[in-house]
Formats: structure tokens, sequence, C-alpha cells
């Protein structure tokens, strides 16, 4: 697939710097998860790009599970591990958040699997035209998903680092 490369040098390390400013805010700020469970969705993200959603909702239920019990002192923490892991099933799919792999596939979508060259359904149409249709978006479907496989792991290879710089960053800020 084309521009795995290019997009993994550019706009992924960009867009993982913003949406982790945008979550944490200050970059000296404690990280919400430690670097095992970084590592752990670095490895999910290369061996298995299509459970990376999968296993961040399981993290945020295990947090829900965890907050119910929590004491007022422990809750703020595990407000921003959901947070994190929120982002992480987000980054992956969301059609409704600012950026998400998902929506860049879409931007680099062929023109004719673009949702605005395959024909709405209508009734009337002929059985030609039905099957083209569902021919264009089966072809839409097979795309993206091929494009999750392939760039979900590119993506989070730089959020990973990322991640876990900054957990470097906060360890480095506790010791001084």
């Amino acid at each position: 697939m084309r521009c795995v490369g290019l997009l993994s040098d550019t706009t992924y390390p960009r867009e993982a710097v913003k949406q982790l400013d945008r979550m944490l805010g200050d970059r000296n700020a404690p990280f919400p998860v430690k670097s095992a469970q970084i590592y752990g969705l670095r490895q999910i993200a290369r061996q298995q790009p299509d459970k990376v959603q999968e296993f961040a909702r399981k993290q945020r239920t295990r947090v829900e599970r965890k907050r119910e019990t929590a004491s007022a002192n422990t809750q703020s923490k595990l407000d921003a591990e959901f947070a994190f892991w929120t982002l992480v099933d987000n980054l992956c799919s969301s059609s409704t958040s600012p950026w998400s792999v998902l929506k860049e596939a879409r931007v680099h979508l062929p023109v004719e699997l673009r949702d605005e060259n395959i024909p709405a359904k209508q009734s009337g149409m002929t059985l030609e035209e039905r099957r083209l249709r569902n021919q264009l978006r089966e072809q839409q479907r097979t795309w993206i998903a091929r494009w999750t496989v392939e760039h979900i792991p590119a993506f989070f290879e730089r959020f990973c680092t990322e991640a876990l710089y900054r957990i470097g960053m906060a360890d480095n800020s506790e010791e001084e």
C-alpha cells in the first residue's frame, strides 16, 4: 500500500505528539499508564493490528472496574488511565475524534472508492446498478481494512515511542 513510509515519517509522529499533548496537556505531567502497558500496545500493534482496539477496550474495562472501588486519591489517576485507553481506541477508527487512522485512510482512498463516487442506495435501482454499488462498497471496505492492517502498526510505533519518551521524562523529573 502506498505512502506507509511517508506517513510514518511525517504525519504519524506529528499526530502522535498532538494527540498526547491534547490528552496530557503538560509534557512533564505523570504519564497515565506504565511503560509495560505501552510495550504491550506496541507489540499488539505490530503483530495483530486488528486487535489494538480490542486491547484498548479491555484495558479501559479493567480501569472502569477499578474505579468502582477506588478511593478518592486514586480516582484521578484512574480517570487519566481511562482517558488514555479511550484515546487509543479512538485513534484506530473513530470518525468523531479529530484524527484517526480511519480518517487518514479516507483521505487517501482511491477516487473511485470515495463515498461521493459510490451511488446512493435508492428504490428503483436496476440489478446492475445495485451490483455495481455493492461491489464498490465491498472494494472500499477491503481497501480500508488493508490500509488499517498496514498503517496501525506504523502509527502506533510512533505513538508508543512518544509515550515511552514522555514516561522517561516524567521519571527523570521525579528524580530531580
